[in-house]
């Protein structure tokens, strides 16, 4: 390198250098919050979460318990000693088990009539598994449907046929959302239900008597025309 080409490069440095020495203060401490963050991080995942989460399922236990014996209030509640689904949804809601207690939570109001409440907890509720996110998704359509706003209900209904194919939820789900949609009074919406639903599951179908509901809906566009 010439001393020419080395003037640019020791101009650099000094730059850099005069750089630091102006800002040192500001740089080292962006230093030491990034070496901060990353510990939390670390300890966050490697500590705090796993201790968290199994004090969620200590206090689910028996909330899980109280449900599984018809006593919704206890399961919700709690009894005094024990935490009910609401409180271990709420405080502890990041975890797997919280996640779960939401959704606890979510099925004990719908089925005490707080469509609201449990629509609340159930949009809350986040499932891996495809099944039980179209059931969640399905719960989901019979809060708003209690709610009377048929049409959510059959979009949410329509998503939960739409999440997984299979004769255990899809064909229920879309028999519902050709039920919602009829009643919000979007016909097409709900003959394409009630068709996927003779088409795609048609031993289901036959079952449920679905071409009686296809009549009715093609009778009903027909009488709108």
């Amino acid at each position: 390198m010439s001393n020419e080409d080395q003037i640019p490069h020791i101009k650099g440095i000094e730059s850099l250098k005069d750089f630091y020495e102006s800002n040192k203060k500001n740089i080292n401490i962006a230093g030491i919050a990034a070496i901060l963050l990353l510990a939390g991080v670390y300890y966050y995942f490697k500590f705090y979460k796993p201790s968290v989460e199994t004090d969620a399922k200590d206090s689910f236990f028996m909330a899980e318990r109280y449900f599984g014996q018809d006593s919704l209030n206890l399961a919700l509640n709690g009894d005094g000693m024990n935490l009910g689904m609401i409180n271990i949804a709420d405080e502890y809601g990041s975890t797997k088990t919280g996640n779960l207690a939401t959704y606890y939570a979510g099925v004990i109001l719908l089925k005490q009539g707080k469509y609201q409440e449990a629509l609340d907890y159930i949009k809350d509720v986040d499932m891996e598994d495809e099944i039980m996110a179209a059931q969640v998704l399905t719960l989901q359509g019979d809060c708003y449907s209690e709610l009377g706003d048929y049409k959510a209900a059959g979009k949410k209904y329509r998503a939960a046929a739409d999440k997984r194919d299979n004769e255990m939820t899809a064909p229920y789900a879309l028999k519902k959302a050709g039920v919602a949609f009829e009643e919000a009074g979007e016909l097409n919406d709900a003959l394409d239900a009630y068709t996927d639903l003779f088409e795609d599951y048609n031993k289901v179908s036959s079952e449920m008597n679905v071409e009686s509901y296809i009549a009715r809906v093609k009778a009903k566009i027909a009488a709108k025309k």
